[in-house]
């Protein structure tokens, strides 16, 4: 649904980048969610989602970009091998393991071309630069090898891909085993789309590239509303019918997208990081959720926001190990890689995270350092996700060969 600006003001959104809004509360008709027969109106809580938020929290496949570097080739197996490997199953893994068989392992082909075109200002020279990349790809060993192979001896192919990060997955290939070798042919050492089932992978990470940040509209937004039924908390996403759009199989990700407004709105860095995809200047990777830091505070300086109120208050060396000892627990921290278009030329990922720190963690410095903790308490935002404040802000730099 449409809306305009005004409508989400009220979230204390200070920038025209944003995810959530704040929390109205208010009533809906069951007769909108989930085909309720009834009406009957029940006690919600409303919410705004931008375009960006929108697209992480859907169910909808995404379509990314990976480089699609090699393929595994699958050989027919004899019949009399098939035959044994089954009766084998049906024998201890002690047994199994006797037996060596005659399966034809799979084989592994790797491009070893590792050419890269950076974005370029001169469209006449990255057309150029793509002619000779070209050529140069037709002296890659996976190239020369991939004609050689005789279809009728194949099972079936599977490509291998690689993202920016360096992780490598499985390219499940269409057609016969013909047209993917052809697939293969054309298409070995480029990018290629790969379609995944959703921007939210799993345990805190959601993939950002199937996002098109550069249509951005900050005055579009959709209406979220969380509500309990039967005793169980329930989200779903209404559309301008005020009809289910789609449901939310996890509440969690109500609570990242909270977390992630109070990130942007009090890290800097985090901001200009997002505005600069929105602007073309960086393209987008991951985003991550992480309750297990690699940080320990308690062996390392304190973080600027404690350097300035410490220089403020007079804390002995005692009290200042308590503050230290808190640091480390009822962390998140919220990751987001991205590499920057212009000014990079050797492709570094760059990584931004934002650590919220939890004021429950905090308890302690309520006792016995009240001076700290009523100046961390007004850097406090509340949400439905917890009473949190921008602990640290890191940023680390990756080089992918």
């Amino acid at each position: 649904m449409a809306a305009t600006k005004n409508e989400h003001s009220g979230s204390d959104l200070n920038s025209d980048l944003w995810f959530i809004s704040k929390a109205m509360d208010g009533q809906f008709d069951l007769r909108g969610i989930e085909g309720a027969q009834h009406s009957e109106k029940i006690d919600v809580k409303t919410y705004q989602l931008s375009d960006i938020a929108y697209y992480m929290l859907s169910p909808a496949p995404i379509e990314v970009e990976k480089r699609l570097i090699g393929c595994e080739i699958h050989y027919s197996q004899r019949g009399i091998t098939r035959f044994i490997e089954k009766i084998m199953r049906v024998f201890p893994r002690r047994i199994r393991s006797w037996w060596k068989g005659n399966l034809i392992p799979p084989e592994v082909l790797i491009s070893n071309c590792k050419i890269d075109i950076p974005p370029l200002k001169d469209n006449a020279l990255g057309n150029h630069l793509k002619k000779i990349y070209e050529y140069l790809r037709a002296y890659d060993s996976i190239t020369k090898r991939l004609p050689q192979l005789d279809p009728f001896q194949i099972a079936h192919v599977i490509g291998i891909c690689k993202d920016f990060g360096g992780n490598y997955t499985y390219l499940k290939l269409q057609g016969s085993v013909e047209e993917k070798l052809k697939y293969l042919q054309n298409h070995i050492s480029k990018d290629v789309g790969v379609l995944l089932r959703k921007a939210y992978i799993g345990d805190g990470l959601f993939e950002m590239r199937g996002f098109d940040f550069s249509a951005f509209d900050p005055g579009h937004c959709h209406r979220l509303i969380a509500y309990q039924q039967n005793g169980k908390p329930k989200c779903c996403v209404l559309n301008s019918k005020n009809t289910v759009e789609y449901t939310l199989s996890d509440n969690q990700l109500v609570k990242y997208m909270l977390l992630l407004q109070q990130a942007l709105r009090d890290d800097l860095r985090l901001k200009e990081a997002f505005d600069s995809c929105i602007q073309n200047q960086a393209k987008p990777l991951k985003l991550f959720f992480n309750r297990q830091l690699e940080v320990d505070y308690s062996k390392t300086a304190f973080p600027r926001i404690y350097r300035d109120i410490l220089r403020e208050t007079k804390v002995n060396l005692s009290h200042r190990n308590l503050i230290k000892s808190a640091l480390n627990y009822l962390q998140i921290g919220i990751s987001f890689n991205y590499i920057p278009q212009t000014g990079n030329p050797k492709n570094s990922m760059i990584t931004l995270i934002s650590v919220l720190h939890d004021l429950r963690a905090l308890e302690l410095l309520r006792k016995n350092l009240p001076q700290v903790y009523a100046e961390i308490k007004k850097r406090i935002n509340t949400s439905e996700a917890g009473s949190f404040y921008l602990l640290d802000s890191i940023e680390g730099f990756n080089h992918d060969e």
